[in-house]
């Protein structure tokens, strides 16, 4: 090793010498001066702590096989690598790699048959802009009551998992709570439905379609409908019932393309930002209602505009996996 000099920044040695870069400290310079004269280096001293279990490259194979592995278990990546280490020190190396243990994302299941007829229809209206004014948006969510969404968390010690303040009750059983429907357009919105049971064909007909979705319809101009592809909302009946409405073709297993996700998740967030949760379905009930006619238009028409960067985005992956929320707990 040459001689050795000092460098406040990041610049190149032109005379051929090893430069050591430090952040401008007094104490850096002093431990430099004071190391150099002794040791002829400095550099630091190896520790004399205990041993490192695993090397650099069973460490390296480790992250290999669980970023290859998303659901091998510690100890699954410890047989592989052939390592002796505990679990914990193989969690402690992957974290190293920021490889964490997480909640994996629930997604629709798509064939590759879902995923091409997608990006055909996004590929088809990527380039609208003021057309999705004329659409009406439709569908429906059910809200439980008293249910827990896995999103609350509890600050504890170690130990103090069973104890009284750490626990969240819920019946293991069927959660009481409400199905509604509405539709939205980008000017207006229609009434919010609670539908009492099972949707059946008669029942969507008579309970939404009939009182709700033809007038709603009726009052703009030139409006196209959309709806899912429930049974409910394909067979004859239903059909009959809305020959005189222009249909929006829709995709499959596409609930996240329509802009209604967005209304429920802002209602969701102000229910449980309610200052007096529901306890029973009737309040649960009103408070819906309350909230739906509360959402600001101009949320929703935000909504609408990112529909241009929804159907490019689309349009540009072969495969796109949804969230699938079945439901709304508050």
């Amino acid at each position: 090793m040459g001689p050795v000099r000092l460098a406040p920044a990041k610049w190149p040695a032109l005379d051929g010498t090893d430069m050591i870069f430090f952040k401008d400290l007094a104490g850096t310079v002093h431990d430099c001066w004071q190391l150099w004269p002794r040791k002829g280096t400095a550099s630091r001293r190896p520790g004399s702590g205990r041993p490192r279990g695993t090397t650099e490259r069973e460490d390296r194979r480790a992250r290999r096989m669980a970023v290859a592995h998303g659901t091998a278990s510690a100890a699954e990546i410890r047989t592989a690598v052939g390592t002796t280490v505990t679990q914990r020190t193989v969690t402690n190396r992957l974290l190293q790699g920021q490889l964490r243990d997480r909640r994996p994302v629930a997604c629709i299941p798509l064939t590759p048959n879902h995923c091409r007829l997608r990006r055909e229809w996004c590929q088809a209206r990527a380039h609208w802009r003021t057309e999705w004014i004329s659409v009406v948006f439709s569908d429906e969510t059910r809200l439980c009551l008293g249910a827990s969404d896995g999103h609350v968390l509890v600050r504890r010690r170690p130990g103090e998992r069973l104890q009284p303040t750490c626990l969240r009750p819920r019946h293991t059983g069927h959660t009481p709570g409400i199905m509604v429907r509405g539709a939205i357009s980008y000017g207006s919105r229609s009434t919010l439905v609670v539908i009492p049971r099972t949707v059946t064909a008669n029942l969507y007909v008579s309970l939404v379609i009939q009182p709700v979705v033809l007038p709603f319809m009726n009052s703009i101009q030139r409006g196209v409908f959309q709806q899912d592809k429930a049974r409910p909302h394909t067979v004859v009946v239903t059909q009959h019932a809305l020959q005189s409405v222009y249909m929006l073709p829709w995709p499959a297993r596409s609930p996240y393309l329509s802009p209604m996700q967005n209304v429920w998740v802002i209602i969701m967030r102000q229910l449980q930002r309610h200052p007096q949760p529901a306890l029973t379905v009737p309040v649960l009930t009103d408070q819906v209602q309350q909230t739906w006619n509360s959402v600001p238009q101009t949320d929703i028409q935000h909504a609408f505009r990112q529909l241009t960067c929804c159907m490019l985005s689309f349009k540009i992956l072969a495969v796109t996996p949804v969230i699938n929320v079945s439901a709304f707990h508050i």
